[in-house]
Order: structure tokens, then C-alpha cells, then sequence
């Protein structure tokens, strides 16, 4: 005990200087527990000494327990914080694709590659309802059911052989119309998703 690391134990803190400080107090009392005969007042100033130490030591353990409560409540709330940008993140990507995906339609010339990129837009869309319905809000869920189901009408109709080209250029003016209200419907959910700055 008596090739004690002064240095390493200060290092650990508040928690090392109270236990250097008891080690101490362990120490006076062992040099006094020889002598034949010792004085009333040194053995009070070392109960004093050995009151001080036992508080200090209490109120490290009280701050110390309330630092690591606070630490752990300021984890949980930046990993919600990351969890929602995350996913705020992730509805931009999907409304992006999408848009790009109805960019190809709306140039497109063919039945079939209309119903191919449709196919693969539907995919976009599911992820998109996925988060919206998420929300829980009522309202937006319906509305985008009633873009999701109007793209699909609109999609059957384009990929019919008898279409002519007057009616194909309004179904597809009336599928770009519809996607940017999704966009629009998909920024706003993102945009909830993001939690407000703290100051």
C-alpha cells in the first residue's frame, strides 16, 4: 500500500482524490494506533478529517450518479434525433427516385415501357405510404391513397393500344400533376420527421 501511484490515482477524478483522502485518514489513524497514549484533541480532528472524506465521498457519488442519468438521457434523445433525420433522409431519396422514374414516363413512347417504369415506381410508392402511414395523420394517408390509386388509373389507361396521341400527352400531363402533389405530400412528411432545433 505504501507504493501508491499518487498521479494514476488523481487521474480517475474526484473519486480518486476522496480515496486518497481516506487512505490518509487509514493512515494517521495506523501511525496513531502504536502510541501508548494520545491526545483527545488530534483523535478529533481526525474523526473531523474522516467526516469531511465520507461527505465529499457521498456527494461524488450523488453527482456522479446524476451526471450519468443525464449523459444517458442525452443519448437516448440524439439517437432519436438521428433516427428521424435518418428517415427523413430516406423520404427524400425515395420521393427523388420516384420523380426521376416519372420523368421516363412522361417521355416515354411505348405501352410497355410505360408499364415496365410503373412497375418499378409502384415499389417507390409502397416505401413512400410505408413512412406516411407512419405519421398517423388521417389525412395526409388518404390523400396519397388517392394519388396512388389515380397514377394506377391513369397508368392503365396509358398503356392501352388505343389511345391516340391528344389524350396520351393529357393522361401524362395528369400523371406528372399527380406525382408532384406525392412530392409535395412526401416534403411536408419529411419535414414533420425532422425534430426541431434546440436552442
Amino acid at each position: 500500500m505504501d507504493s501508491l501511484d499518487i498521479v494514476k490515482i488523481l487521474g480517475t477524478g474526484i473519486a480518486g482524490f476522496g480515496f486518497l483522502l481516506m487512505y490518509l485518514a487509514y493512515k494517521l489513524i495506523a501511525s496513531l494506533v502504536i502510541l501508548p497514549k494520545v491526545n483527545p484533541a488530534i483523535l478529533k480532528m481526525i474523526n473531523r478529517y474522516m467526516l469531511v472524506c465520507f461527505i465529499m465521498t457521498v456527494t461524488v457519488g450523488v453527482f456522479t450518479f446524476m451526471s450519468t442519468s443525464y449523459k444517458n438521457d442525452l443519448i437516448a434523445n440524439q439517437e432519436t434525433v438521428i433516427k428521424s433525420k435518418d428517415t427523413a433522409l430516406n423520404i427524400l431519396t425515395t420521393s427523388q427516385k420516384n420523380k426521376l422514374l416519372v420523368d421516363s414516363i412522361s417521355k416515354a413512347t411505348d405501352s410497355q415501357t410505360i408499364a415496365e417504369v410503373h412497375s418499378r415506381q409502384s415499389d417507390y410508392l409502397d416505401t413512400l405510404q410505408k413512412y406516411i402511414e407512419s405519421q398517423h395523420n388521417p389525412i395526409q394517408r388518404d390523400r396519397f391513397n388517392h394519388y396512388k390509386n389515380s397514377l394506377s388509373t391513369i397508368t392503365d389507361s396509358l398503356t392501352m393500344s388505343n389511345v391516340d396521341h391528344k389524350r396520351r400527352e393529357f393522361l401524362k400531363e395528369k400523371y406528372v400533376t399527380l406525382n408532384d402533389s406525392i412530392t409535395r405530400l412526401s416534403l411536408k412528411v419529411a419535414a414533420n420527421k425532422q425534430p426541431a432545433d434546440k436552442e
